[in-house]
């Protein structure tokens, strides 16, 4: 598809013919065959780029697209498609799933599997191409063939098109501007990333449980660093922040309430363990704790008692432990 791609002046390719459509599509598409009633085609196709993100803008006439129905690709896309219905309405069959999508919604795809979109009528459709890599960076949990063939959520839908639309009719204001530009690429693949976070009704993306194993295990063994926190994490396990953070939002916790209840429970531990043989400052600090008065406000709010007197009487009948 790069042949077409310009942020400044994207490619127009129009047809007047179904031979001449099914060039175009097919180049742009690779492994996409147009089928229809009529062989005078009158058909659009405009591709941009803004970063990382792939626009594709179609408008045509009523047809059946099918793509790699006899065959398969022979090196993977590297790519996961968001197909989101500007305008008329359209059928997407993909996985043995089938899914409508009228103006506002969208529809996930896997262009490396076989598919079919019917378009009953005149339409006009926006095909959103993501990078995988750059996706699965973001949401280790992603699973595109679970969940190929099935419609977002369609606030979301709705909101990214209205957002690329925007972005579509102001792209010459792009080309110049590396910063804004750089900021439309990210809101955008934002916005497209929480739309496929909601595909048939489930959480499409979300902390895979090895991901939350290393997370965990991460925070339990890092607990004496003072800068423990989701970047840091995020960094030393080369995920997004936002994977690290949705593997806490199941436990109705967020990572630094996570971290503080794991600290405060080691405290408690050791003061039951070595009762007379540690002071409360060095244990602040040897839990992560960077201030001790800090640390024990922190205690006596968790479990009814303070540090001090925990030690010499042990858990508070009202402790609050988690």
């Amino acid at each position: 598809m790069d042949q077409y791609i310009n942020v400044v002046d994207p490619i127009l390719k129009a047809s007047k013919g179904l031979g001449e459509w099914n060039d175009i599509v097919g180049e742009a598409f690779p492994g996409c065959v147009v089928d229809a009633t009529e062989r005078r085609f009158d058909g659009e196709l405009c591709c941009c780029r803004i970063d990382e993100m792939n626009l594709v803008r179609i408008r045509a006439q009523p047809s059946m697209v099918g793509r790699w129905l006899n065959g398969a690709p022979r090196h993977s896309s590297g790519s996961v498609l968001l197909h989101l219905q500007s305008a008329g309405c359209s059928i997407n069959r993909q996985c043995g799933r089938s899914a409508m999508a009228d103006p506002g919604e969208g529809v996930l795809c896997d262009p490396d599997h076989s598919y079919t979109v019917e378009f009953p009528t005149t339409y006009e459709m926006f095909v959103v191409e993501l990078p995988a890599n750059s996706v699965l960076a973001r949401e280790p949990g992603f699973d595109l063939e679970r969940f190929a063939g099935q419609k977002v959520e369609n606030r979301r839908s709705q909101l990214l098109l209205a957002f690329l639309r925007t972005a579509w009719l102001q792209r010459d204001c792009l080309g110049n501007d590396p910063d804004w530009r750089d900021c439309v690429s990210r809101t955008g693949l934002d916005l497209a990333m929480r739309a496929i976070s909601k595909a048939g009704g489930h959480e499409a993306v979300g902390a895979c449980a090895e991901l939350r194993r290393a997370v965990i295990e991460y925070i339990r063994r890092n607990l004496v660093d003072s800068e423990l926190r989701t970047s840091s994490i995020a960094c030393a396990l080369n995920v997004s922040s936002r994977s690290v953070q949705k593997v806490f939002e199941g436990r109705a916790t967020t990572t630094s309430g996570f971290i503080l209840q794991q600290r405060l429970a080691r405290a408690s531990e050791r003061l039951i363990r070595e009762p007379g043989r540690l002071s409360i400052t060095k244990l602040a600090y040897d839990c992560g704790f960077s201030d001790s008065a800090y640390f024990s406000r922190c205690f006596s709010r968790h479990f009814g008692i303070a540090p001090r007197d925990y030690r010499r009487l042990g858990p508070a009948p009202a402790a609050r432990l988690s």
